[in-house]
């Protein structure tokens, strides 16, 4: 069979023999960087052969979906960058990445070829919805390296502010003087400092609540002794007031009222009573620079102690992570409107360029390579369905064949068993009426009827 050529058109000029001119239709297959880039997109270089002026737009459409793979790739590297990963694993990972990505857009845009009409709509809409979840993935370290200088910043004056409040709850639930926190929740916050100067502030406040109870016992005590005193002066000097005789000398009342004057003084204990006061006064001043001497030190400890656990709380945090930064970013955004719309219109601008593979097919009106590639298809299914057919019948002739074969087999074993039994039989009938016709001749030539 002569296979038939579309051949170009003679020119005025071309005086070329018809057979040596160059084919029309399909044109000679191309090769280098922009085949490579058709095969990204999954194209048919056979079928394009026939369209050669579409080669331009799958060759671009293939650039599509290779920058893809290159912005997932950077996006991996990124996010590797971010996390606790060993430097020389930053770039295979992230170059296998980068190769899943092309080869799942690849898919994206190979499976849309060839497909005509309403179809089209129906193949677009789940893909174009896988394309925006990968976009969104793939945009989102992208956005906080963009953002990077501002959310580090951010990140960092977070963390001083935890600290610092961090810091102030420690101060708040731990007093320098030694007392009870009056803030509440503060068990975590409790530091165990050591010689707190609350004990011998408590005993000093007891030692003063003491002195004064003593003060004021003696002072009622003197109070009385005075009187006493008095009214027996008074009586002694002849003075008439209530409870004097008026008359003076020393007479038996005078000497009585100063007798009790003197017992109820000796009975009072006053003097020791002043003793003790004394002693109290010296135990007060010696709590009063023991107390003193102890609040320095305490919040001299307090303030060590502070100190370190603040310190211990800014070295014990971790590196920056992706979840500190996407937390720094969203703060951000609700500080500035400027920074809220810049980040959004930044990160479906990467979605779309994610999604651009698809974007573009869907966009773009259906080319001849696409009528070429759906006929194709259309005949390879006509073709594959006739060749199964061809093979289902050729195959189940053998197949009825086959199973004639064993019928007519088994019919001839049968014939073959049945004609045995009917020889087998025969052979049993011979011998019995060779038997009765030897036994009939013994009858009769015995004439006792062969009865023994």
């Amino acid at each position: 069979m002569t296979e038939t050529l579309l051949l170009r058109p003679r020119g005025a000029d071309d005086d070329r023999p018809r057979d040596d001119r160059q084919p029309y239709r399909p044109a000679r297959p191309e090769y280098g960087p922009g085949r490579a880039l058709r095969q990204v997109a999954g194209v048919n270089e056979t079928i394009l052969d026939w369209v050669p002026e579409e080669r331009p737009r799958y060759t671009r459409l293939g650039a599509i979906v290779l920058n893809t793979g290159v912005m997932a790739m950077l996006s991996m590297a990124v996010l590797l960058s971010k996390v606790d990963v060993p430097f020389v694993a930053v770039v295979p990972i992230a170059v296998m990445w980068g190769y899943l990505i092309l080869s799942f857009d690849g898919w994206l845009v190979a499976s849309t070829h060839g497909v005509l009409g309403l179809a089209k709509l129906r193949t677009y809409l789940p893909r174009m919805a896988i394309s925006i979840l990968m976009g969104v993935v793939i945009a989102e370290p992208l956005l906080l390296w963009v953002f990077g200088p501002a959310i580090e910043t951010e990140v960092r004056d977070q963390r001083e502010a935890v600290v610092a409040t961090y810091e102030a709850r420690l101060k708040e639930c731990n007093p320098t003087s030694g007392a009870a926190p009056a803030a509440a929740g503060c068990g975590p916050f409790l530091l165990n400092v050591p010689e707190s100067p609350e004990s011998t502030r408590q005993e000093l406040r007891n030692a003063k609540l003491e002195r004064t109870t003593l003060e004021g016992r003696i002072g009622q005590i003197d109070k009385e002794i005075a009187r006493r005193e008095q009214l027996a002066r008074l009586e002694c000097n002849g003075t008439k007031v209530d409870g004097t005789t008026g008359r003076p000398g020393v007479g038996p009342n005078c000497r009585r009222n100063r007798a009790e004057a003197d017992r109820y003084q000796a009975s009072s204990n006053v003097d020791k009573l002043r003793d003790d006061l004394s002693a109290l006064d010296r135990r007060i001043d010696a709590l009063t620079a023991r107390e003193g001497a102890a609040s320095g030190t305490y919040a001299g400890a307090v303030n060590t102690e502070i100190s370190k656990r603040v310190a211990d709380k800014r070295d014990n945090q971790d590196m920056i992570g992706i979840l500190d930064e996407i937390k720094a970013l969203d703060s951000l955004a609700h500080k500035s409107g400027f920074v809220l719309a810049a980040s959004w219109l930044l990160r479906l601008l990467l979605v779309a360029i994610d999604c651009l593979p698809v974007l573009t097919k869907l966009m773009s009106r259906t080319t001849t390579y696409d009528v070429l590639l759906g006929r194709q298809l259309d005949v390879s299914g006509r073709l594959h369905e006739k060749y199964t057919t061809e093979r289902e019948q050729r195959d189940g002739g053998r197949i009825d064949v086959s199973i004639l074969e064993n019928e007519h087999r088994v019919r001839a074993q049968m014939e073959q068993i049945d004609e045995a039994d009917r020889d087998a039989r025969a052979q049993r009938e011979a011998v019995l009426d060779d038997q009765i016709e030897r036994l009939a001749a013994r009858l009769r030539d015995d004439p006792r009827g062969g009865l023994g």
